[in-house]
């Protein structure tokens, strides 16, 4: 077969195997068989090779049936130069050709279903993850014709059965990793390993081949084949075992792949969907429908419309869902303010709650009623930075339906993809001979629009542009500050190849690059080193004969950086060229822009996520502490919890010493805890002292140079704080420190407002534990006297009873004590009541504990006190009780001489029960009160007066009330 050399045949033998993925052998012997075209092009044979008959060959080969594998494999063996039962020529004379061809036939059928398997994981994948693998696997067993195929996955020191089809023996379980084939195949993940001990998986007697699953470079797992003829293999089994095995490799990675796609934020992953959908194709009318279907699924809207502008400014309903023919025809022929035109002057989205009332209706007000929607929310769609819009998108809800910020700029987003879109479709309209390349630059597009950093952006605007533009270098840059910053570059050509990043930024405003940026037009230089913007880079060659072409990257009517393409030599470029560029400028930016608003996304879902987190422990924290009564248990809580959520370095809190009227350091966490604690000097002063002062919280970005900050001994250091009051019902009790050490350590405004919520909490806790101590106070104190009452000496008498240890009781009634009450009036009964308890407390012992029995009568626990020791101690008292009326005090003349009776008892020789105590105690004070009163009598002497007299239930008895 000879034909003229055509004029794409540059593909020899070797490329073609490469191309088809098989053997040259194989190429040449579908040659012979003539199932594959080629021509020779010398007389000594060589043959050469189209690309388009490549291609055409193997589509055909996703159509044709193939025969069941093992049979060919079987046959493959039996003919095989060398093999048993063969010589090394078939009966048709020929040497291997036609066994070539029948097993590349086989590799190549099993190529053809699980490459189109491949293509298919990532969307299987996100329905069911197991579900590619599984049937990856099924389609093996069914085209090699195997008893048992199974793969298998490495799990930790385990290889875990993750698909299997075929006969499974006696079932599969989770197998140590360096069991059998699966083992030595991990061992030697190049290799097929075949198996033939009695240390199997399946329990197929030995017959087992293996081979590694390799993804991204590392063994996933194995794959496990169970022959159904004896082994060993033969050359086209390792080879089509090598393929699917590669082939499950690429599946898998392929739904790990669609595993990472499902976790991308919702709202993103829809807006780069929609921009994808939109910005890859060309039909007007398409894009604009798919506009509408988008805003509606995007905003949940009952109707969308999107209408255009057409010369003279007259409207044109472009496409729209939900909306009558009435409400279309009033909007093309308004005139005047409407929402649409206020959106339009304020270049931005704007909507309104019940549309009908808002002014901004104007003549669409009756419309708006007519129609019977509530919330209308309008877009712009702007063309850079031109004053006129090319028409407007119109979202509407039928229930009110204030839109969010994320919302409006979701919509803003949505309408610069449209604009974006139909800008597109406008120029491939009326430019058709740019069809090949715009298909071109959208698909370049869409890729960047599924980037989502700016490096990675970068990096594919200078690999991918190429394919539009021949040039030597590319430099793509970024706008940071007042500088254009590359992040990207490329050179190939001399000179170019030794430029630093550093050598290539730039100024706004400086070099025909920042002129561009400046000035936001494109450029074509036909000899760029005699135009006069333009600037030589240090350390390369002057006056070198360059073409350049510069395009700035447009976002919103906002500069995001520029793309600059050079070549070698004069006018190398076509305004063609730049149209292009200046096209593809848009899409970068459009990128770029996507991939601000992305990272934007992160950060502001990262924030919210760590202020929820924050709340959630703030609530946890809140509950924790509004629990806690005792006040020093409650700060060292806040210190400990507040240190853990909100990260610092130092935690500190002081309360105001109400002594003093300065504050008191009660607790501190952290590296500088000691200095912390320490005392504040009379007449120092710090922040914690001016946030007292003025009630008030603040954040120190950089205490370094702040003049209110209290510096340690070592100096001024670099480090933010945090200072929140503490306040109580009359004003500040407290303050609250956090600081963090080391420069740029800044606390945010989320954290800054976290401590002063949680500074509040911990006010109210104190309070409440403030508020207890006074109930407690209350309810163990008598009101009158200030001292313990009935019920605490009760509690108390039986504690000590508890405790075991000895202690003594005196018990006192106040003699004609109820003539004061008859004659000067309760008022001075009270007073005198009063000035008894001090007398009594003062006579007391430090460690003595008095309290008021009821009415006129008073009780004393004396702990570690002995009867032999309570004598004296009781009389002590009862002078100072008489003291009270005496000449010296302002009683004098007023009220006659005040005495007091007393009882004394002593535990445990006169009771070993509370009641028994008591009783003993009032016993003797009966026999004081008896015998004339104005004396101490003992239980001893009440025990022996036992007989005369019953008491009911011990309580000290008024005299006039005493049977005699």
């Amino acid at each position: 077969m000879h034909h003229p050399r055509p004029l794409d045949a540059t593909l020899s033998v070797t490329r073609a195997a490469e191309v088809l993925g098989v053997h040259a052998n194989t190429v040449r012997a579908w040659s012979d068989a003539g199932r594959l075209r080629y021509y020779r092009i010398n007389p000594r044979g060589d043959r050469r090779y189209r690309q388009g008959d490549l291609q055409r060959f193997l589509a055909g080969l996703d159509t044709v049936a193939m025969p069941p594998i093992a049979d060919d494999v079987r046959s493959v063996a039996a003919r095989r130069p060398g093999a048993s039962g063969a010589s090394g020529a078939n009966e048709s004379g020929t040497s291997g050709a036609v066994v070539a061809l029948e097993d590349h036939d086989a590799i190549l059928g099993l190529v053809g279903k699980l490459s189109a398997l491949s293509g298919s994981a990532i969307t299987d994948a996100l329905e069911n993850p197991g579900a590619p693998l599984t049937t990856a696997v099924r389609v093996i067993h069914e085209t090699l014709g195997m008893l048992h195929v199974s793969a298998w996955r490495v799990d930790g020191s385990r290889l875990v059965p993750a698909a299997a089809a075929g006969s499974v023996g006696l079932g599969l379980v989770p197998l140590p990793s360096s069991f059998g084939a699966l083992g030595a195949a991990l061992v030697d993940p190049a290799s097929v390993v075949e198996w033939t001990t009695s240390l199997t998986v399946t329990q197929h007697g030995g017959r087992e081949v293996a081979a590694a699953i390799v993804v991204d470079g590392h063994p996933w797992g194995a794959l496990l084949l169970v022959p159904n003829r004896p082994l060993p293999l033969v050359e086209s089994d390792r080879e089509l075992i090598q393929i699917a095995t590669s082939a499950v490799g690429n599946i898998i990675r392929a739904a790990a792949s669609a595993a990472v796609v499902a976790h991308q934020l919702q709202r993103a992953d829809a807006l780069r969907r929609v921009t994808s959908d939109i910005g890859s194709r060309l039909d007007l009318d398409e894009i604009l429908h798919r506009v509408v279907n988008h805003a509606l699924v995007l905003f949940s809207a009952d109707r969308v419309a999107v209408f255009l502008f057409e010369e003279e400014g007259r409207r044109r309903m472009a496409a729209s869902r939900g909306l009558s023919q009435a409400w279309i025809n009033a909007v093309s022929t308004v005139e005047g303010l409407t929402l649409g035109t206020a959106a339009i002057h304020e270049r931005r989205p704007m909507f309104s709650v019940h549309y009908a009332d808002d002014p901004r209706a104007g003549e669409l007000r009756a419309a708006v009623v007519q129609e019977g929607f509530d919330t209308a929310c309008i877009a712009p769609l702007l063309d850079g930075d031109r004053p006129e819009a090319l028409g407007i998108l119109g979202v509407y809800h039928d229930k009110p339906h204030p839109w969010s910020d994320d919302e409006l700029d979701t919509m803003a987003a949505l309408a610069t993809q449209a604009t974006v879109a139909i800008k597109a479709a406008a120029n491939y309209a009326q430019l058709a001979t740019w069809a090949a390349q715009l298909q071109s630059i959208q698909a370049l597009g869409a890729r960047l629009n599924r980037l989502t950093s700016v490096k990675e952006i970068g990096a594919a605007i200078a690999t991918e542009l190429r394919q539009l533009i021949d040039y030597h270098n590319v430099r793509v840059y970024r706008i940071e500050g007042k500088d254009l910053v590359p992040v990207a570059m490329q050179g190939r050509v001399g000179e170019y190849q030794d430029e630093t990043p550093e050598q290539l930024r730039i100024g706004v405003g400086v070099g025909i690059t920042g002129w561009v940026a400046e000035h936001r037009t494109a450029q074509r230089l036909d000899d760029a080193a005699n135009d006069a913007r333009a600037q030589t880079i240090a350390g390369t060659q002057e006056d070198l004969d360059e073409s350049m072409l510069l395009a700035p990257m447009l976002f919103e009517d906002e500069v995001l950086g520029a793309l600059v393409l050079s070549k070698l030599g004069l006018r190398q470029f076509r305004n063609d060229d730049l149209r292009l560029l200046e096209i593809y400028a848009s899409f970068a930016a459009q990128a770029m822009a996507n991939a601000d608003a992305t990272q934007r996304l992160h950060e502001k879902s990262a924030a919210l996520e760590q202020k929820v987190r924050g709340q959630r422990e703030l609530l946890k924290i809140t509950e924790s502490i509004l629990t806690t009564l005792d006040p020093q248990v409650l700060l060292g809580t806040i210190a400990d919890r507040l240190g853990e959520l909100i990260g610092s370095d130092n935690v500190a809190i002081e309360l105001v010493d109400h002594a003093t009227g300065g504050l008191s350091p009660v607790t501190a966490r952290g590296v500088d805890a000691e200095y912390y604690l320490k005392p504040w000097q009379a007449g120092e002063i710090g922040i914690a002292t001016w946030v007292l002062e003025h009630n008030q919280p603040v954040r120190i970005i950089d205490e370094y140079d702040d003049p209110r900050i209290g510096h340690q001994p070592s100096g001024p250091e670099h480090g933010s704080i945090v200072c929140v009051p503490l306040r109580g019902r009359d004003g500040a009790i407290g303050v609250l420190t956090l600081e963090r050490l080391g420069e740029g350590r800044v606390f945010s405004d989320d954290e800054f407002e976290l401590v002063q919520l949680f500074a509040g909490h911990a006010s109210i806790a104190l309070q409440n534990a403030e508020v207890h101590r006074a109930v407690q106070r209350n309810a163990q104190t008598d009101v009158l006297t200030g001292l313990l009452n009935h019920g605490t000496f009760g509690q108390q008498l039986q504690a000590l009873i508890s405790a075991g240890e000895a202690f003594s009781l005196v018990m006192l009634d106040l003699d004609r004590f109820k003539p004061v009450n008859d004659g000067m009036g309760h008022q001075a009964g009270d007073l005198l009541l009063r000035q008894v308890a001090e007398a009594i407390v003062a006579a007391s012992r430090e460690s003595d504990r008095v309290f008021r029995y009821g009415g006129d009568e008073f009780a004393v626990l004396l702990p570690r006190t002995d009867g032999d020791h309570v004598g004296p101690i009781a009389e002590r008292v009862r002078a100072a009780v008489k003291g009270v009326v005496g000449s010296a005090s302002t009683w004098r003349g007023r009220a006659r001489s005040i005495e007091a009776s007393a009882g004394t008892a002593s535990y445990p020789a006169d009771g070993q029960r509370a009641e028994e105590v008591l009783l003993a105690a009032d016993r003797a004070l009966f026999v004081a009160k008896r015998s004339g009163g104005g004396r101490v009598a003992s239980a001893a002497e009440g025990l022996a007066l036992v007989g005369e007299f019953t008491l009911q239930t011990p309580t000290p008895i008024d005299p006039l009330g005493a049977p005699a």
